[in-house]
């Protein structure tokens, strides 16, 4: 009787074990539901499908123009966005070199000289270009002014950068920090993003302030530049703290807040997690990730962590389809399900910080920070073409797509012009 009820025994350990097993299997491929204790991910590279397998398509990438502007981004500044409205682009460097260009040809169309160092920018906001200094200034110039500024730059046999004139601000307002991100617009009024991680809503008529929402800010830290997310009548900001939260555009009041990369290390440095990518949301899900965190997906309307996979990036995600595409920072370019985030594929490049991705048709488009291009099939992770263009880009370098048209802003001051065809 004893052997019978010892077998007895046996026999359901072995089926409780293997339903254990069978529950849990998902949790082998790095996706861990509300749990931020996620391995890192070089330690599940076995379980995850390495791309190795080259291809060729019949693909065409031009150079319709590749011309040196201004002196580019120097320093410690974050990358300074370009902007294309109505066939001209418009561009900024570190020293105040502001710049409008045909976005067909490459034309300077205009230039004024700021004559103050830039870290933040450019956004083009109820009819005016605005700016973020050094100084902690936010300026603004009238976008009729400067376009009447027609100047015909000098251009050196040295350096082939040109010579500007000078305009002053039509809007100047100190502010408590640097800007972290571009100013945006909610309905004439400026969003703020603050280099302490503040939130500021003014009017910039008579710099009344609307409403703010101040950031506990760790001592040592790195400026995140995250640009806030306006949706629906919610502002989605994502701070260095490793939070995300929402807040009411009107008044500013706190929708929701959640903590999707809990401090860890031995000290603060090692605790940092910069808020670097912008928030994107698809399908009323948002997906975040900071640097040194993991990549999250939320629920939009109460900010319950729906999945997280051990992914960080420096840079922003693209989405399409049911699929979400990055360049981690550990020189990965990776294809994550949408909705689970479970890994598709992924593809260790170069041993090179990435840039972020961007999709023309079927194929994912990444560079290195060499100007290296790397183009994959985006559903099967085949990759099929590569490129070498010699530049040198920021590893935040935002990509301006026009149908099959591609412009950029380098490290070095110049304006590349591509075209794809597929």
């Amino acid at each position: 009787m004893n052997i019978i009820r010892y077998l007895t025994f046996l026999a359901s350990t072995l089926i409780l074990s293997s339903c254990s097993n069978f529950l849990t299997w998902h949790l082998d491929r790095g996706i861990h539901i509300a749990n931020n204790d996620i391995n890192n991910a070089s330690d599940i590279t076995s379980l995850n499908k390495e791309i190795k397998t080259t291809t060729s398509i019949n693909l065409n990438i031009d150079i319709i123009y590749n011309k040196s502007i201004n002196s580019g981004i120097q320093g410690n500044s974050g990358y300074l966005h370009m902007q294309k409205e109505d066939g001209v682009l418009y561009v900024v460097d570190t020293e105040g070199n502001l710049t409008g260009i045909d976005s067909d040809n490459g034309t300077i169309l205009w230039n004024v000289d700021t004559k103050t160092e830039i870290s933040s920018g450019l956004s083009i906001v109820n009819n005016s270009i605005c700016l973020g200094s050094a100084k902690a200034e936010l300026l603004c110039y009238n976008l009729d002014s400067v376009t009447k500024n027609k100047y015909t730059p000098l251009l050196t046999s040295l350096s082939n950068l040109s010579s500007f004139s000078e305009y002053n601000s039509d809007v100047n307002i100190q502010l408590l920090t640097e800007l972290a991100s571009p100013v945006q617009s909610i309905n004439n009024l400026f969003l703020l993003k603050l280099d302490n991680d503040d939130l500021y809503l003014i009017d910039p008529d008579d710099n009344k302030l609307i409403w703010k929402s101040e950031s506990q800010n760790i001592s040592l830290r790195t400026k995140g530049a995250s640009s806030p997310l306006i949706i629906d009548n919610s502002i989605i900001v994502a701070r260095d703290n490793g939070s995300v939260s929402s807040y009411n555009m009107v008044d500013g009041t706190l929708e929701w807040f959640t903590i999707i990369s809990s401090r860890s290390g031995r000290n603060d440095l090692e605790s940092q997690r910069d808020a670097e990518m912008d928030p994107v949301v698809s399908d009323r899900t948002l997906y975040y990730g900071h640097y040194q965190g993991e990549l999250n997906a939320l629920d939009i309307s109460t900010g319950d962590i729906i999945w997280a996979s051990p992914f960080s990036f420096i840079n922003n995600i693209a989405i399409s389809e049911n699929s979400i595409y990055g360049s981690t920072s550990d020189n990965f370019i990776v294809s994550i399900d949408k909705a689970s985030g479970f890994i598709n594929w992924k593809d260790n490049i170069d041993a090179s910080i990435l840039t972020e991705p961007f999709i023309i048709g079927n194929l994912l488009f990444v560079f290195t920070i060499e100007g290296r291009l790397y183009v994959y099939d985006k559903n099967e992770g085949h990759k099929v073409h590569k490129d070498d263009f010699n530049l040198e880009l920021h590893p935040q370098t935002n990509f301006i797509i026009d149908k099959d048209k591609v412009y950029f802003y380098t490290q070095d001051g110049d304006i590349v012009h591509i075209k794809i065809t597929i």
